[in-house]
């Protein structure tokens, strides 16, 4: 089954709420729509009738100077209706490995370059090869004349699902009719870079095992599925693409205490809080859990923030990791294994829901037919409860602040022909959501924070190895409307450090849009926005700085 992820097309969050929401059907599907300003929504008069291609200061991947083969696996497909009959949507071809690069690589690179004219919202689409979801991704909103972005992608580690030919998938499901106009014309290409002294195979899995498309709502909490696993298993890696989606969920960072949605009914205030907790099973027992991102789209709020630069992850949704290599021991007895995911908290929207994917990155014992293990210490919590202050104002005001925390570790061994191997995994997670409501939704102040800390140390086998991974996800928005303007500022961040063998990587990336609109006799339309991106590591430092105004850089 393949599970179509879709924007809902209204993009400008509304007056007087913020947080209300109306229904409407589109075709087959019923879509939680967000009511819009008057003269909102993905206008692309908003900046005339062109703007910046999408750009962002981020560091571009540090290619190989080896020998490369590129292989097209889409030649400028259109999406037009992915609800049609027959929709045009998942792109169906193949991917074959050229001869002349057959592998090992150093680095193999997904490669998209898409194009849209017109009018038309923000699209969520998926690439998978092999069935192994390789990209989540979103498309920018277009201007009148038309707009053309790339991206680029490392899937190097999925480098053992790229064997043969395997099937390339590309689900995009876009609509289009008299008003929203916008067809995404896209290509796609994968590039393998070959060895060389300087440049090594690149270190992956042996395998990678996949749950295939999941969705997650009100009526289905858990997704499970079993597996069975190499007989020499050694080390065992998740990988979780998830993201929310309908009116609510989409912006579940913001949604208010459900008990301050219960005490003022009829006002379409989101409900279930801003903490989500995705709870990743082994066998029924917790092995850790993923808190997700507040990812915002190139629609999102307003959508004069996010032209025509992006939002931190909206070209390149997260794909949570965690490390499962202490469980190893449980699962080489032969027998399928199952590992679930499940939502912490079901939103009250029938319509709302979480969709996503679950990898399994597995690595073997070369030396050994099968390896032996066993689990030597247990303490994840179950489940994580958030903790809610709150102070209803009255008139569809509020204070609250919402806090979560979560201390985990886990010990195993494998006995593996290079000797017995002992892995833990720690980790800390805390979360903080601060929020002021005000004139019955026209006003909000929000502040989120998201800290967490992964500390992996593996003993035996050879020399000691410690990796560390430390990561601060801050954000705040300032929103106001009153009679007709509309403002919104924020600052979202990912800031990131990684050591391991010794080596220190940092990553610090800030971007801080503002907009402003004025509706009436004269009508202003204007935002600016500076994207500041630094990281250090083995290659040297990288540091960028972009600042726009009006949909162009100064």
């Amino acid at each position: 089954m393949t599970i179509r992820q879709h924007r809902h097309p209204e993009a400008v969050l509304p007056a007087p709420s913020i947080l209300r929401r109306a229904a409407r059907a589109l075709g087959a599907v019923l879509l939680a729509l967000a009511a819009v300003l008057a003269g909102g929504g993905p206008a692309h008069a908003d900046f005339g009738s062109d703007y910046h291609d999408p750009i962002t200061a981020a560091k571009p991947l540090t290619r190989p100077d080896t020998r490369s083969c590129t292989v097209e696996v889409m030649h400028e497909r259109a999406f037009r209706e992915g609800y049609g009959n027959p929709p045009d949507t998942p792109y169906a071809g193949s991917l074959t490995v050229p001869p002349d690069c057959a592998g090992p690589w150093s680095m193999v690179v997904l490669e998209l370059h898409g194009s849209v004219a017109g009018r038309q919202y923000d699209r969520l689409f998926t690439v998978r090869v092999g069935g192994v979801e390789v990209l989540l991704s979103s498309t920018p909103e277009p201007s009148k004349d038309g707009i053309e972005w790339r991206l680029e992608r490392d899937i190097t580690r999925y480098a053992p699902v790229l064997t043969g030919t395997q099937p390339f998938e590309f689900d995009l499901a876009n609509v289009t009719n008299e008003t929203y106009t916008g067809v995404f014309v896209i290509s796609a290409s994968v590039t393998f870079h070959t060895t060389s002294p300087k440049w090594p195979a690149a270190r992956t899995a042996d395998r990678v095992l996949t749950s295939g498309p999941f969705a997650l709502d009100r009526s289905r909490l858990t997704t499970a599925r079993a597996y069975s696993f190499p007989p020499n298993l050694e080390a065992l890696t998740a990988e979780l693409y998830v993201r929310g989606g309908g009116a609510c969920e989409e912006f579940a960072y913001a949604s208010a205490p459900q008990e301050f949605v219960e005490a003022n009914p009829g006002r379409g205030y989101c409900g279930q809080g801003p903490f989500r907790e995705l709870r990743l099973a082994v066998d029924g027992r917790v092995a850790g859990a993923v808190w997700p991102y507040p990812v915002i789209y190139t629609g999102g709020w307003d959508p004069l923030l996010w032209r025509p630069t992006p939002g931190l992850f909206a070209f390149e949704l997260p794909a949570y990791r965690l490390d499962l290599t202490p469980y190893v021991g449980l699962l080489l007895d032969g027998r399928p294994h199952t590992l679930s995911v499940t939502l912490n908290q079901a939103e009250q929207q029938s319509n709302d829901s979480w969709t996503g994917q679950l990898n399994l990155f597995a690595e073997v014992d070369e030396g050994s037919a099968r390896t032996t293990g066993a689990l030597t210490r247990h303490q994840v919590a179950a489940a994580v409860e958030p903790v809610t202050a709150l102070t209803d104002l009255g008139g569809g005001s509020g204070d609250w602040t919402v806090t979560a925390r979560r201390q985990d570790v886990a010990e195993g061994w494998v006995q593996t022909s290079h000797g017995r191997v002992r892995t833990e995994v720690s980790s800390s997670q805390v979360f903080g959501s601060t929020q002021q409501l005000r004139e019955e939704g026209a006003a909000l102040k929000l502040a989120n924070r998201l800290e967490q800390t992964w500390t992996t140390h593996r003993r035996g086998g050879g020399p000691q190895r410690v990796e560390t991974v430390s990561e601060s996800v801050p954000l705040t928005v300032d929103y106001r409307y009153g009679g007709q303007d509309q403002r919104t500022s924020m600052v979202m961040g990912r800031h990131r450090t990684e050591t391991a063998d010794g080596v220190r990587r940092t990553l610090d990336h800030t971007y801080a849009p503002t907009a402003y609109r004025r509706d009436g006799a004269t009508p202003v339309r204007t935002a600016s926005a500076v994207e500041t991106y630094r990281s250090t590591g083995p290659e040297g430092p990288y540091a960028r700085t972009i600042t726009t105004r009006d949909g162009w850089p100064l």
